[in-house]
């Protein structure tokens, strides 16, 4: 691997980063598993035997999308405040990884669609959550939720236990809440095999990016812990660490908190779920193993990150953003998520231009900084943004840089056309040509591996993950689909966008209007 030595020379998660991108159809030629099954996994996590709560149904609208964004809050009071009560607790998880439709008819293959997009729909995160008192007639304690029943099953009573505070934040925090997400690893390496852990990387940072968007509309605070000591978490949590394990947490603070229960230790917690699919482990073993070698032990007090070293330097005459005159409330982020969608199976982009006015509304705050333990100050994302623009009004067709000003910034004398063609091709369900612009989303690999050894390439793809939900939950509030596409050769795609080898495209997402088709996709109204 030309530039691995950039790293740690023969680290696990440098030759993960190969096998995944450079060698992707090596990896893929090793075979996948069938799906379509009576034995296919279950879409979400079921327990046998436990109390379940109902929640109340969510609230249509949660407020309006930009709150999250440091930026927006800048020119506007607010957002407004709200009770931690059980419809905030409702709005909060079913917005955030709920059941947002279905797809009906005899061609359903894939007929429940979340909140977030997932490959195939297998959605391998699971969502639990640990109350540090009593909220909306739920009392405190841990639970997952079930986004097919909008509904908790009870896992442990109690508050917030200090041995998990610490092991998430390094000290005891007074916080509402704790969300937990893990990669249940099964859901989707039963088809991908190793190559699953990305996509579970992938989708674990989209459902991070929606948390703190969702999180941010309630009028919540929420930080996000990449870096946590694995074993206290998944014991918390029940968890086998092999089938399933803690990829995320995220903090939520209620401005309106509720007193805290007392809080019981974490002893081994011993659960019963449903339980299908019989594929052997054993053809995922890449994956397991750089999942091992990606735990943290000791002490959670981490160093803070330096961003610099993780972004190419800015240069060139930027085209500034006019400001976005939308007032408040009117990217209302619930009817945005029920409309955000992938185009359909076979995404044929109308032939409509993009305002520049409305590319500058969903770019704009892609790139705003991110609470979480990378620093006690909010960062900027660790990666980049190209743009890569074909059919927009205003806005000249070619390659651009975005600059968190925000602005983007024309990178000269490259050529699209081959990689819109190589997208075509790769991804024939997707008529890449006819859309209004690509993003690509790149990282620094080495500096990941450095910086956060095997963890970085999930820590990396986080980052790529909450970037990628922005603009998906933005890019529907102006009517348009945004299509993640892995199908990409990476290479051609480096080409393109310049870098080097540390560069990888962990995200590539097609913009355009969608067309009506056969599929039969009502919302689901509450």
């Amino acid at each position: 691997m030309t530039g691995a030595t950039v790293g740690r020379a023969g680290s696990l998660g440098l030759r993960f980063w190969y096998d995944t991108f450079e060698g992707v159809r090596e990896l893929f030629a090793e075979g996948h598993g069938a799906e379509g099954g009576a034995d296919d996994p279950l879409p979400s996590k079921t327990y046998r035997g436990l109390p379940r709560h109902v929640l109340p149904a969510p609230p249509r609208r949660v407020g309006d999308a930009r709150w999250s964004f440091a930026g927006f809050r800048d020119r506007h009071p607010g957002p407004p405040r709200r009770a931690w009560d059980g419809s905030t607790l409702s709005a909060l998880l079913h917005h955030t990884y709920g059941l947002g439709r279905m797809e009906l008819g005899p061609q359903a293959a894939w007929p429940y669609h979340r909140l977030v997009a997932s490959a195939r729909c297998f959605y391998p995160v699971e969502l639990y959550v640990w109350l540090g008192g009593a909220t909306g007639g739920v009392p405190a304690g841990c639970y997952h939720y079930d986004p097919l029943h909008h509904a908790l099953t009870a896992l442990r009573p109690g508050g917030i236990p200090d041995e998990l505070r610490e092991a998430v934040a390094g000290r005891s925090r007074d916080t509402s809440a704790l969300l937990l997400l893990s990669a249940y690893f099964r859901k989707t390496a039963f088809r991908y095999r190793d190559y699953a852990y990305r996509l579970c990387a992938q989708e674990s940072g989209m459902v991070i990016g929606n948390a703190l968007m969702v999180a941010g509309a309630l009028g919540l605070d929420a930080r996000v812990h990449h870096r946590f000591l694995d074993e206290p978490v998944n014991r918390a949590l029940g968890l086998d660490s092999t089938e399933e394990t803690a990829f995320a947490v995220l903090e939520i603070g209620a401005r309106d908190g509720v007193p805290a229960a007392p809080a019981p230790g974490l002893p081994p917690l011993v659960t019963d779920h449903v339980r299908t699919n019989r594929e052997d482990p054993a053809l995922w073993t890449r994956l397991t193993t750089l999942d091992a070698g990606s735990r943290l032990t000791g002490d959670a007090r981490f160093e803070p990150v330096d961003p610099a070293p993780f972004h190419r330097p800015a240069g060139g005459p930027a085209e500034p953003f006019a400001d976005d005159d939308r007032p408040p409330g009117s990217v209302e982020l619930g009817d945005a998520l029920r409309r955000r969608d992938s185009g359909g199976r076979m995404f044929l982009p109308a032939r409509t231009a993009l305002p520049r006015q409305q590319l500058a509304d969903l770019l704009r705050y892609v790139l705003e900084p991110v609470p979480s333990d990378h620093g006690d100050a909010p960062l900027r994302p660790l990666l980049d943004c190209h743009v890569l623009t074909l059919n927009t009004d205003g806005q000249a067709a070619g390659l651009y840089r975005l600059d968190p000003s925000p602005a983007l910034v024309p990178v000269p004398g490259r050529d699209g056309r081959p990689t819109v063609a190589m997208l075509c091709d790769r991804t024939p369900s997707v008529n890449t040509a006819r859309a209004n612009a690509v993003v690509f989303l790149t990282v620094d690999r080495y500096e990941g591996d450095r910086g956060f050894g095997d963890r970085g390439y999930r820590i990396l793809h986080h980052e790529g993950g909450i970037a990628a939900q922005r603009l998906s939950v933005l890019a529907a509030a102006a009517g348009l689909s945004a299509r993640i596409t892995n199908g990409y050769d990476d290479r051609v795609v480096r080409e393109l966008l310049g870098g080097g080898d540390a560069h990888v495209p962990v995200f590539a997402i097609v913009l355009g209007r969608r067309q009506p088709t056969s599929q039969y996709e009502p919302p689901l109204d509450w």
